[in-house]
């Protein structure tokens, strides 16, 4: 059965809480020439984030193809895809969200370069950096595939399913660490100390708990899905600091 895990389910769900109290001009609404610079500057926004996450792609999955070796990784290659909007049917029906979102069942994560560009504006604090992040956390879920990890997850699911919800929060903060383990290996996108703690502070913009009071609302650990700013800092860093996805089983971890 394919599976699909969406990094920025919560984010997309803030930067649609923002969408109606926070309404911008669309190059619709302004004089012809101020809407032709408009949708220059907006092309070409567009054509540097999509750049900027090829970039860190890349080094990702030269990353992770050196960590479990070339042939493990290359036997199921995983594939990025920008699209217009994530839709459902990019994942057999089984995800609607704004994305980026990892399908296991076609070992692709889906992008959206409006929504990623929607991310950043309206959650400060996210950045490139937040971005990068992003995409490198879906790739996790691959690794998390390759590790078999998914199939961990399912039998736990099967033996404590009242605990469904705390181990899917659990396997996504896994996926944090492993875009940690991603950056302390990077050969050159995030091999930097600044664009580390460039990451390091994006994640304080997108735990749960941030995103439910950025967006007005009440914070309520029944609805988290990722884990709080807290949580995610330090998963991420336990990869950043320990360097192997042997250090990500958060799935039997005390989770902080």
């Amino acid at each position: 059965m394919a599976v699909c895990a969406a990094a920025a389910l919560t984010v997309a769900s803030a930067a649609a809480a923002f969408a109606g109290s926070n309404a911008e001009a669309t190059p619709a609404d302004l004089p012809g020439s101020t809407a032709a610079r408009v949708q220059i500057d907006v092309q070409v926004q567009g054509a540097r984030i999509k750049a900027m996450l090829s970039d860190a792609w890349a080094d990702a999955t030269a990353t992770w193809s050196n960590l479990l070796g070339e042939r493990i990784f290359q036997s199921d290659v995983p594939q990025l895809n920008f699209v217009p909007a994530v839709r459902a049917s990019h994942c057999y029906g089984l995800y609607i969200s704004a994305g980026p979102v990892y399908c296991s069942g076609n070992t692709t994560v889906f992008v959206s370069v409006t929504n990623m560009e929607d991310l950043a504006r309206r959650l400060p604090g996210v950045g490139d950096a937040g971005l990068a992040f992003l995409v490198a956390h879906e790739l996790g879920h691959h690794v998390q595939k390759i590790n078999g990890r998914f199939r961990t997850l399912a039998a736990l699911v099967r033996a404590t399913p009242y605990h469904q919800r705390e181990l899917a929060l659990r396997f996504e903060l896994e996926a944090d660490c492993l875009a940690g383990v991603w950056a302390s290996k990077s050969p050159k996108f995030a091999a930097s100390e600044g664009a580390r703690a460039a990451m390091i502070a994006s994640l304080d913009a997108i735990g749960d708990d941030r995103i439910q009071t950025a967006t007005g609302g009440k914070v309520d650990p029944s609805a988290y899905t990722h884990g709080t700013s807290a949580q995610r800092v330090r998963w991420f860093k336990e990869g950043l600091d320990r360097g192997n996805a042997e250090a990500c089983d958060v799935l039997s971890a005390n989770m902080f």
